[in-house]
């Protein structure tokens, strides 16, 4: 466990070494950044400022030459070849240019006879556009040129038409004498690429034209931060970066040119070089934090040392006294602060602790002697809190005495209740007896009484069963003769069917009777040709004369039959009504014979129940009857306890009830 002088001494530590590592760490991150910070808005700056001198010193050279193709002699045809030599060299020399030319519609120079008509300063500038070339090296010179070039107007009317193309070139060194002008650091640079990323300005002449990073980054891995950077200048944009070349780290700004085709201007320097003044901030910020902690070392130390060892001898002094040491010596610290004031606190509880125990030990063995009657000899010591134990003791001595009081009482009533007990067991143990024989009676009675009831319910329930089955061949007779009612109504119908096919035979011979009367006329009115067909009509007349009158005959056959039927039907539907009766009063008989059953299933379930109470209840009276002897001779055992509790009582010294409780 550590000791409160270390933990002292580790928290102050912590805190001071937390903050100064905080705040130097603060202080150095800050610092840091701070610098980053004010040289990319530096290089930003300078990049952009330097971009926007690029775009007005082209923008200064657009509007010469678009000056130039204004001038109405230059494409006239009555002006010479040669007047128009000295005006574009006096253009050339007022602008500082290095050299000028004039091209017809078809790129050939009006001075030379040289074809220009393949370079693409030729082709923009003669569908109307002033354009500026990429530094290339010239074809006819072979040196670094930039050609500025515009078209050159009809009449000197610009908007009309287009005559022909006139070019100046700049100083070639123009934009590298730029780059050569911007210094932010002793190794900074500058330098500018084109649209196709190749270098088109820079301080030395040798990579114009012959650098491109983003091609050789495709074989040197090295190369690909700066590529990186180096396609976002071509795709316009402007910003800062970092990159790593030839083991040197380095900061870039960026900024498109204004006016150009993808021109794009960066600024370079090592991170080396703006480094030294925030190396040197951190040295000191890093010397201050250790200055802190060492002082904060000693400071804690000694601080530490003046709190802690102080109340570690106040703690081993308490540690004493929880280990029961009441007589070893109290350190003591002369001071006027929270030390000397937990020395005099601690002093002060070991004494007041002693009297404490003191006093309680002698009033407990007053109490343990008997003696109920005790009062403090040091109640000046029961302060504070420890009054409660003081009153404590008070009321438990009061409460005792009282108890004991009331325990002598109790005992002389607890003697004079058990021989009344006594003699109320002796006539209740007599009373059970009577009691245990009159219910063996009672039970012998009732168990005759469960026997007929369980004869009366198998009876009920054979006689259940009986009208069940009674009930079931009822139910059967009902079905049966719904089945004979269905089948007479199908005779019914049957018969009726018959009658309707009688008729038809009827007029069927109706009608043969007529044919064979028309055919009798027919032969007569033939002659002797017809006799023979006479004598088949007067067969077929007789014939359906016979069929009539059996037709006849069968139907009043069938209409008795059907009376019958009917009157078959008749009574089939009566009986089925009646058995429909029957067989309703049957089943009321069953229910009820079921309800009965029913009862005189419950009547024996209770009368079994009441038997076995009845049971229950003589044991019960025979359990009394025991215990009612053995609570005699225990009220008698009791009487005998009573008498030897009043004799320990009598023991004591108790207090008086009435006195006040102002003190021990």
């Amino acid at each position: 466990m550590k000791s409160i002088r270390q933990k002292i001494l580790v928290s102050f530590l912590s805190v001071a070494v937390a903050a100064a590592v905080l705040c130097g760490g603060m202080g150095i991150v800050m610092s840091y950044l701070s610098s980053v910070d004010m040289l990319q808005q530096n290089m930003e700056t300078v990049s952009t400022q330097t971009a926007q001198r690029v775009s007005y010193q082209l923008q200064s050279y657009k509007f010469a030459v678009e000056a130039l193709g204004m001038i109405p002699e230059l494409s006239g045809t009555t002006t010479t070849t040669q007047q128009k030599k000295e005006i574009l060299n006096q253009w050339v020399e007022h602008y500082g240019m290095m050299r000028g030319n004039i091209l017809t519609g078809t790129g050939v120079s009006i001075f030379d006879g040289n074809n220009y008509s393949d370079r693409e300063y030729f082709q923009q500038a003669i569908q109307g556009k002033t354009w500026f070339s990429t530094p290339t090296v010239s074809k006819i010179t072979g040196e670094l040129s930039i050609m500025v070039a515009a078209p050159l107007w009809r009449d000197g009317i610009m908007g009309g038409q287009v005559a022909g193309v006139v070019y100046l070139v700049p100083n070639e060194t123009f934009l590298n004498d730029i780059m050569s002008d911007i210094k932010i650091s002793e190794n900074s640079g500058a330098y500018m690429i084109g649209k196709d990323g190749y270098t088109i300005a820079d301080t030395v002449l040798e990579s114009v034209a012959t650098q491109n990073v983003e091609a050789e980054a495709q074989s040197d891995g090295s190369l690909a931060a700066l590529a990186a950077i180096h396609a976002r200048m071509r795709a316009g944009e402007s910003g800062f970066g970092t990159y790593r070349i030839n083991g040197v780290e380095k900061y870039i700004a960026f900024a498109p040119v204004e006016g150009t085709d993808s021109w794009s201007l960066a600024i370079t320097a090592p991170i080396s070089d703006f480094m030294d003044t925030t190396i040197q901030n951190i040295i000191i910020i890093a010397v201050l934090v250790v200055v802190v902690v060492v002082a904060s070392v000693i400071l804690a130390t000694r601080i530490a040392s003046s709190i802690g060892k102080p109340i570690q001898a106040c703690v081993k002094r308490i540690e004493l006294l929880r280990e029961g040491d009441l007589s070893a010596p109290v350190p003591q610290f002369q001071r006027r602060d929270e030390i000397g004031t937990l020395s005099d606190a601690t002093e002060h509880i070991v004494e007041v602790l002693k009297g404490l125990v003191e006093d309680v030990g002698y009033i407990l063995g007053e109490i343990a002697q008997g003696n109920l009657n005790v009062h403090s000899r040091n109640p000046q010591h029961y302060v504070g809190e420890m009054k409660g134990v003081k009153d404590s003791m008070v009321q438990l001595v009061t409460e005792l005495s009282d108890v004991m009081s009331q325990i002598h009482t109790a005992a002389e009533q607890v003697s004079a209740g058990a021989e009344q007990v006594s003699c109320g067991a002796q006539a209740l143990a007599q009373g059970a007896t009577e009691q245990a024989s009159s219910v063996q009676e009672l039970s012998a009675t009732i168990a005759d009484i469960n026997h007929a009831a369980q004869r009366n319910e198998e009876a009920a329930r054979v006689a259940q069963e009986k009208s069940n089955v009674a009930g079931g061949h009822v139910v059967t007779s009902n079905e049966k003769m719904i089945a004979l009612k269905e089948a007479m109504a199908d005779i019914l119908k049957g018969h009726e069917e018959i009658s309707q096919i009688i008729a038809t035979i009827e007029n069927i011979a109706f009608q043969t009777n007529i044919l064979a009367l028309n055919a009798a006329v027919e032969a007569a009115r033939a002659g002797t040709a017809g006799k023979g067909f006479a004598v088949v009509a007067d067969e077929v007349r007789s014939l359906a004369s016979k069929s009539d009158q059996a037709a006849k005959q069968t139907k009043e056959l069938i209409e008795r039959s059907t009376v019958n039927v009917q009157r078959g039907s008749q009574l089939s539907i009566e009986v089925s009504e009646a058995l429909t009766t029957t067989l309703e009063y049957a089943d009321e008989a069953v229910k009820n014979m079921a309800q009965v059953t029913e009862n005189i299933i419950s009547e024996t379930e209770a009368i079994h129940q009441v038997t076995e109470g009845t049971d229950q209840i003589s044991n019960v009276v025979q359990t009394n009857s025991a215990t009612a002897e053995e609570s005699a001779a225990a009220s008698e055992e009791l009487s005998g306890q009573s008498v030897l509790m009043k004799s320990l009582i009598a023991k004591f010294t108790l207090r008086d009830c009435t006195e006040e409780h102002n003190g021990m």
